[in-house]
């Protein structure tokens, strides 16, 4: 005899599997030994997320978990978090979001990795997007400064570069408080307990190698730096040190090219010789 979650097992591989004409027939069975198996689905919690992440093809069975109780913010959550703007779209079209969503899409998109789409989603709809407090602040207003510091931390966590420089560049389209984005040391050092390398260089680029190489100070305790990652953020350091020096080698030697005819014989190829060792010895 099938047991209750027997058919909550085969409903879940079944959105696996992306056959939802076949999981919305599943669902739609009623049996007397414990009921319709689509309020089963939606007390489980576990198969609306699999479902957000197919996106629209799977929007019929959403509608019927929406129907029997699924939480609407859950579906948000779990569309951001996979960067399925097809299925935000539909949802919003629906009238099902609330005076939380924009946050709760905020957040769950910085989270996923794959944000760039949903945020300008969210730009794009600032205006209107839950605007259910007469206005209050275009439906945005749950994001404060420390937020999207957090939600900044995420994206570049993630190494989802794409997603952090638009955070950068449209800090004050995404939320009306957000003053212009400074250089921040606990950003760095966030960014480098999490190992996440690609964006220490992107930083790198943004605030400068300068700020970015002082913050993490991997001998001081009070620091902030997590041990874990100590040696891939140490010879990161060493690679980004010897950079402006190799740099300013180079330069060297282009200067002396330009006046080589004026120096004594033999100095100038002393001179070579000097700088060549010490680019090698680096």
């Amino acid at each position: 005899m099938e047991h209750e979650s027997d058919g909550f097992e085969r409903a879940l591989k079944l959105a696996e599997e992306h056959k939802f004409d076949e999981l919305l027939e599943h669902l739609r069975v009623d049996d007397p030994r414990y009921g319709r198996l689509v309020d089963t689905c939606v007390r489980d919690e576990r198969l609306l997320p699999v479902c957000a992440r197919a996106g629209v093809p799977a929007l019929e069975v959403i509608e019927l978990l929406v129907e029997h109780g699924a939480a609407k913010r859950d579906l948000f959550r779990s569309a951001a978090h996979n960067g399925r703007v097809d299925l935000l779209e539909a949802a919003r079209a629906r009238g099902w979001s609330d005076e939380c969503t924009y946050g709760v899409v905020f957040f769950a998109a910085a989270e996923g990795g794959d944000a760039l789409a949903v945020l300008k989603w969210l730009v794009n709809h600032r205006a209107t997007l839950d605007n259910h407090n007469g206005g209050l602040d275009g439906g945005n207003w749950m994001i404060d400064d420390y937020s999207y510091g957090a939600a900044l931390h995420s994206a570049l966590a993630n190494e989802d570069i794409d997603a952090a420089a638009y955070l950068l560049d449209h800090s004050r389209d995404l939320f009306v408080r957000c003053s212009d984005t400074e250089p921040d040391k606990d950003i760095v050092i966030g960014v480098a307990n999490e190992g996440a390398l690609k964006s220490l260089d992107f930083l790198c680029e943004r605030w400068g190698v300068d700020f970015v190489t002082t913050s993490v100070d991997l001998h001081e305790p009070a620091s902030g730096f997590d041990p874990e990652y100590r040696e891939e953020i140490e010879y990161w350091l060493q690679k980004r040190f010897k950079s402006p020096v190799k740099e300013h080698l180079m330069n060297a030697m282009s200067t002396l090219d330009t006046v080589k005819e004026n120096l004594p014989e033999g100095a100038y190829l002393q001179i070579v010789r000097d700088l060549q060792g010490a680019y090698k010895g680096m």
